[in-house]
């Protein structure tokens, strides 16, 4: 059944803007929307756009956000593809905003422990995790010492309606923690790996999410 206009729409004589478009959304997605990401390990996935999520940081009084892509595809066969698309804004070139992207897929998640958060505050900045038996060895980006803290918006489709509605944004509040290291792409290049460790200030809630960056042009809004 179609819906009749709000008051506002009729005063105005405008349409409301989509939930998505109220908060920072420089792809300018919308749940559900498809996205191709031209990368040999990515590019046979179809992706869609799950959740929405909107960091929103101050540093010495000013305002910084950037957003975090949730990406979901489901292939024929195998365990479905998960990661975080990340874009954060960098200033203007020839007066149009730009952006870098991070490719993040879920390294490692837990329920708060107590020795975990005391690696990611100690005085060292540095942290270590390992890879089929490998440790390697992250350092905090530009040698900070502390945590940022971040109002996120997390803007997803609970109801499955065919719409999202404001009141199913969620508004949670994270401490978290920038890593990298750089290390050799498969033609021996120097490339820079970044680990970021996230806490859900609620409930104590880790992740940890480890990517790299790729070049704007190879992802695309279907």
């Amino acid at each position: 059944m179609a819906k009749g206009r709000t008051l506002w729409e009729m005063w105005t004589g405008k349409k409301q803007p989509a939930v998505e478009e109220r908060y920072f959304n420089p792809m300018k997605a919308k749940i559900g929307s498809a996205v191709a990401i031209n990368d040999i390990d990515l590019k046979q996935c179809d992706f869609f756009v799950k959740e929405i999520r909107e960091y929103k940081r101050t540093i010495e009084g000013k305002l910084f956000r950037f957003t975090d892509y949730v990406l979901h595809a489901q292939p024929l066969k195998g365990d479905a593809v998960v990661l975080r698309l990340r874009v954060n804004p960098t200033g203007q070139t020839d007066g149009a905003p730009t952006h870098n992207v991070l490719v993040l897929r879920l390294y490692d998640e837990m329920a708060y422990d107590k020795g975990f958060h005391g690696v990611v505050t100690d005085t060292t900045k540095k942290i270590e995790v390992a890879d089929n038996n490998v440790t390697q060895t992250y350092c905090r980006i530009n040698d900070v010492q502390t945590f940022y803290k971040a109002t996120v918006a997390v803007v997803r489709h609970a109801n499955q309606d065919g719409k999202v509605e404001e009141d199913e944004v969620e508004t949670i509040q994270v401490e978290y923690w920038d890593y990298w290291r750089e290390t050799p792409d498969e033609a021996g290049n120097p490339t820079v790996e970044f680990l970021f460790v996230e806490m859900d200030t609620g409930s104590g809630w880790f992740q940890l999410w480890r990517g790299e960056e790729i070049n704007p042009q190879r992802v695309v809004i279907i």
